[in-house]
């Protein structure tokens, strides 16, 4: 009736520490992108400048790939990761893209990323089945 995945082995739980991680690193950097990149053009190197804004960019296409991934991964009735750190992380990646509103996917990434991080906690304790109101002995 429910799907019998195994969410205990050590790739799922460095999957959902690096959605942890990047999703809170890169909404910072998401949420102050902006200043950097005026930071580095008022330098008046134009290297400089090219490597913030495509630094930028892998930031964001890395929120929105992991995002992806983590959906993917941690999809079922078991899961030790709910759905809402996965959508939180691809909504924020795709806002990002669009000018002028970094900021606003990097809080929501930020957010994404604290979900992930909270989650981690369920990967030491063991899947429960949700049990029949009706019948408590019948899975």
């Amino acid at each position: 009736m429910f799907p019998q995945e195994n969410f205990q082995n050590k790739d799922s739980k460095s999957l959902a520490t690096a959605c942890a991680i990047v999703g809170l690193a890169g909404g910072i950097y998401l949420l102050f992108g902006f200043w950097f990149l005026m930071l580095a053009a008022a330098t008046g190197s134009d290297f400089l400048t090219s490597i913030v804004l495509v630094f930028g960019y892998l930031v964001r296409l890395a929120v929105l790939v992991l995002g992806i991934v983590g959906a993917v991964t941690f999809k079922g009735a078991l899961s030790p990761v709910k759905s809402a750190p996965s959508v939180l992380l691809i909504v924020g990646g795709a806002i990002s893209f669009i000018p002028l509103l970094g900021w606003i996917g990097g809080i929501v990434a930020i957010i994404g990323g604290a979900l992930y991080l909270a989650s981690l906690k369920n990967f030491n304790q063991t899947p429960q089945a949700p049990q029949n109101p009706q019948n408590p002995f019948m899975r």
